[in-house]
């Protein structure tokens, strides 16, 4: 009798064994951090460009007849060569990006690497237009050696902005990103473009953005694709071309990539697994306190 319950005892316990060891031996990336749930999805992508620019993957969309890629050691461009400007400039900033070269001192520069039959937009297209000769990759994000501050003024990485944008409130979340690259360490990986509905054009060949949209992924220095998470910051904006934001805080025109997705068209994000970027795409900024840091340009 003891010696059968010995043995039921015995058999109970190898059981329990089989069933405990594999649950102690589960990976620590499993463990829930977020209302119970952690996403663990080792689906990451590969972009189909090599450039540390569109390290998280270069945005698509369902034509790619009006994609021009160029790819430059600065940023990577989605060029249109019906609407005379940009689709997308994607780039990647942090403190090394900056530097002590002055501004470069010419006339915006027509970009002669696009393909013989594009219109080469020119410097004097923007004269008496009303408009800045906006900046995508800003000059000061490229001021490391003079080639590099030379290239942000090719026209490819140039929209049409109303002088309240481009000196005002865009202006104000450039100097935020600087601030994050200077004084917080960051790594960002930037997108930004226009949205066109109207489609109207200066001199009928450079198309005016309705409004632009600028991505910010945040990440800690020397970061990428893989230190991605559900937690991860994601800045996402989008600013009305138009007179009388000058003064206007940033945050104002805060949105979700989602948004910037349904009106442009473009899949950003798109190496992410699929489950983190439904998650990080569906965020919206609401408060800059939210992003950690205590030195912000408003």
């Amino acid at each position: 009798m003891i010696k059968s319950k010995s043995k039921k005892i015995l058999i109970f316990l190898v059981l329990l064994a089989i069933v405990i060891i594999p649950i102690a031996t589960i990976p620590s990336c499993n463990t829930n951090r977020d209302n119970g749930i952690n996403i663990v999805d080792d689906n990451y992508g590969t972009p189909k460009i090599n450039s540390v620019h569109v390290a998280l993957g270069v945005p698509e969309d369902n034509d790619s007849t009006d994609d021009y890629d160029i790819i430059r050691s600065q940023y990577i461009i989605s060029y249109n060569k019906d609407l005379g400007v940009a689709n997308w400039v994607a780039w990647n900033l942090d403190a090394d990006w900056y530097g002590d070269v002055p501004r470069y001192s010419g006339n915006f520069i027509a970009d002669t690497s696009l393909p013989s039959q594009f219109y080469k937009v020119k410097h004097s297209d923007y004269t008496n237009s009303g408009y800045d000769r906006g900046h995508m990759v800003r000059s000061e994000e490229r001021t490391k050696t003079d080639e590099d501050n030379k290239s942000t003024f090719f026209l490819t990485n140039i929209i049409p902005q109303t002088p309240d944008l481009n000196q005002g409130v865009w202006l104000k979340l450039e100097y935020y990103c600087e601030d994050l690259c200077k004084q917080q360490n960051k790594e960002l990986y930037v997108i930004a473009g226009g949205i066109y509905h109207t489609k109207e054009k200066i001199k009928g060949l450079v198309t005016i953005p309705d409004s632009c949209f600028k991505i910010i992924v945040v990440l800690n220095r020397n970061q990428g694709l893989k230190n991605i998470d559900i937690n991860s910051e994601v800045i996402a904006v989008v600013m009305p071309n138009i007179s009388g934001v000058r003064s206007d805080d940033w945050m104002k025109y805060s949105t979700t990539v989602d948004r910037i997705e349904f009106s442009t068209g473009y899949d950003f994000l798109n190496c992410l697994p699929k489950k983190i970027q439904a998650i990080i795409e569906a965020k919206q900024i609401t408060n800059v306190a939210n992003l950690k840091h205590s030195n912000s340009w408003h």
